[in-house]
């Protein structure tokens, strides 16, 4: 296992925890969510400039959008079947951007440790998405839920990508 793959596993798990399993107690059928890939590592190996421009500039896109989209809706079932797709487009868009770079090779393994955090966070959008269209009481337990996952997700993330060298990909 390659050095860091644990803890990827690890943070990969806490994102990918089902939040319909938080849905139990109010009786509900857990949504299946389709699974995500990342897109494939294709061309040949960037340099560390082209590198870190491509992916801190993708990072910054992300989080503008994420930032103008504000805190997630807590009672209003409308708003949040508006803000969870918004919030799954904005990580597709990061996933399809930086999935494919070919990192240079210092950076690669850490890089597909981010890069598969980041699928992972995409999936847990897509889910949220699903739970969203259920009711009010679902929605509660996805802010909360998701809340918590993400902080974890945005603390492992930060992490490797301030290792790196990519502040905004760190989310600042």
């Amino acid at each position: 296992m390659r050095p860091g793959a644990a803890r990827l596993l690890a943070a990969a798990a806490i994102i990918a925890l089902p939040v319909a399993a938080g849905c139990g107690a109010l009786d509900r059928t857990p949504v299946t969510v389709p699974t995500v890939t990342a897109p494939a590592v294709t061309g040949p190996q960037m340099s560390t400039a082209e590198f870190r421009s491509r992916a801190e500039a993708a990072c910054t896109r992300l989080y503008s959008r994420l930032g103008r989209l504000g805190k997630p809706p807590t009672g209003d079932i409308g708003e949040a079947r508006r803000y969870y797709p918004a919030v799954a487009d904005a990580w597709h868009r990061l996933l399809g951007e930086v999935g494919s770079l070919n990192a240079p090779a210092d950076v690669s393994g850490t890089w597909g440790e981010i890069v598969e955090a980041y699928r992972a966070t995409v999936q847990n959008a897509d889910e949220n998405v699903l739970l969203a269209k259920t009711d009010r009481e679902a929605i509660e337990v996805v802010n909360s839920d998701a809340s918590a996952r993400m902080q974890e997700a945005q603390a492992f993330m930060a992490a490797r990508a301030q290792g790196i060298g990519l502040p905004a990909c760190a989310g600042g």
